[in-house]
């Protein structure tokens, strides 16, 4: 039995991955009138990629080289991407959900449904991140200053003098998750190492399941297809493991005391709890997580790179230690104080602007058929981004936009009235690092409250290099996404005054 089920068994996979590949390319939009850069068909991307990610940096630069101020597409293995210009980006960030979907763009990407069980309007983050976090940072600040500085103690621990190395990326993760958690669901569960591992091994695991469902059409996921490709199930439970008793003892307080009472958590989690939006185990779960999911490796990323960029220019260590301390001996570490330090900020900005996180940017795909400015049919159903990356190194808006220089952005608003447009949480056409328009990261100010906390906190406290034969680039390039180079190596000692 065992030998005559594996044949038929592996029929019937091809034949479905035969029928999904058909139902997807007699659905897909027909985008003929739109030049080619790269692979010349889905199917060649996937060949010659070996159904990993295309190689999206060589084809945008390509395409920009070519066609300058034009439309291009480019194969991302399951669909084309559309590149719009700089002169549609107004118009795009502006544009209603029901005519250019972010939420759409995004389960096309993650296929939240199924890897989250969130469906695509499901989402609760942005309100409750602009009612409750934004607005309490101040508040928050000190929690946040001691995660982070509890989390560099633990993870250093240099002896005096001692030069120590640290892979980067494992640091930055660690540092990152319980920063983040300490803000989403307290102590002592921000500092379990099988929480943060939990929460920092999720996005892999994610991001290979939708990778997979990506290839298969939608009617056929549900019932035949995410069960056996995603481990949502799992992911849940395990989830549930950690919060579970939290939640019981919110719960439990709740009941016998009403709105508050002493000790009272000033988290994520009890702000859910709190506007009734959410009580039930298994949906907090799989929201604390997806919101892990969307913190820990952004910010975790932008912390590496400007690590990496400290530790090749340690020249300008002292540049931000003077302010940091000044701004410090006035002000104390509170959230008054960050937005005093202007060269940290620019320091990081820079860092966004030349590294960043991501190639193409604000995605969004066309739920009508839509004309471009220049005459430029867009079909429904089309997927649009922007070379975000590239319109960051635009020499036309940045001069000398292909070297790093940390101060860039603090000397802007030394020189001009409007500062303001110039912090890294500022949003303009010219830097899209938080994005734009609606839907812009509605978490910016937390990301960078703790981003400038935890560069300002090394500064003060470390001297930082690269190992003497560290000559490995920064930055990788998978696909449409920008990642810290996983062998990169920092070392630091502690500042003996």
């Amino acid at each position: 039995m065992d030998f005559l089920f594996t044949p038929y068994l592996a029929t019937g996979i091809c034949a479905a991955l035969a029928v999904a590949s058909l139902f997807k390319l007699l659905k897909r939009p027909n985008l003929n009138h739109i030049p080619v850069v790269g692979h010349s068909s889905l199917l060649e991307s996937y060949w010659f990629t070996k159904g990993l990610e295309v190689d999206h940096a060589r084809f945008v630069q390509e395409g920009l080289d070519k066609y300058k101020s034009g439309v291009f597409r480019i194969a991302n293995l399951t669909h084309w991407i559309v590149c719009l210009p700089r002169s549609d980006l107004e118009r795009v960030a502006r544009a209603s959900e029901d005519h250019l979907s972010f939420y759409h763009a995004m389960d096309n990407a993650v296929k939240t449904e199924y890897t989250f069980g969130i469906g695509i309007h499901g989402y609760h983050h942005a309100p409750l991140i602009e009612s409750h976090l934004t607005r309490n940072l101040s508040v928050l600040y000190a929690d946040v200053r001691d995660e982070i500085v509890t989390a560099y103690n633990e993870l250093l621990d240099p002896k005096p003098n001692e030069w120590k190395t640290i892979s980067v990326i494992p640091a930055t993760l660690r540092i990152a998750s319980r920063a983040s958690n300490r803000i989403f669901v307290g102590l002592p569960l921000c500092r379990d190492p099988d929480w943060l591992d939990f929460n920092i091994n999720v996005p892999h695991a994610v991001v290979n399941e939708a990778r997979t469902l990506r290839f298969f059409p939608n009617f056929m996921l549900g019932r035949l297809v995410a069960k056996f490709v995603t481990n949502l199930s799992e992911r849940t439970s395990r989830g549930a493991t950690f919060l579970g008793p939290v939640i019981k003892e919110r719960l439990r307080h709740m009941e016998a005391e009403g709105t508050d009472w002493c000790d009272k958590p000033n988290d994520f989690l009890q702000w859910w709890l709190d506007t009734s939006q959410e009580t039930c185990l298994t949906m907090l779960t799989r929201r604390i997580v997806s919101l892990n999911f969307a913190a820990i490796h952004t910010t975790s990323g932008t912390l590496s790179e400007a690590l990496l960029n400290l530790a090749d220019n340690p020249q300008h260590a002292q540049t931000l230690r003077e302010e940091v301390e000044a701004v410090i001996s006035k002000y104390g570490w509170t959230k008054e104080a960050l937005s005093k330090m202007r060269k940290v900020d620019s320091f990081l900005k820079e860092t966004q602007r030349f590294e960043g996180l991501v190639l193409l940017g604000i995605t969004r795909v066309a739920m009508s058929d839509i004309t471009l400015a220049d005459g430029t049919f867009i079909p429904r159903g089309t997927s649009v981004a922007f070379p975000v990356h590239a319109m960051h190194h635009d020499e036309t808006v940045f001069e000398n936009a292909n070297v790093f220089e940390p101060f860039r952005f603090s000397d802007m608003r030394d020189n001009e009235s409007e500062g303001s447009r110039h912090q890294m949480v500022a949003l303009a056409p010219e830097m899209l690092s938080f994005g734009m328009g609606k839907r812009a990261c509605s978490g910016r100010f937390f990301a960078a409250t703790m981003l400038k906390t935890m560069l300002a906190h090394v500064v003060m406290t470390y001297d930082v290099k690269r190992e003497n034969d560290e000559c490995s680039p920064n930055s990788l390039h998978i696909g449409s996404a920008i990642m810290p180079n996983p062998t990169a190596k920092v070392m630091f000692r502690k500042r003996v005054n």
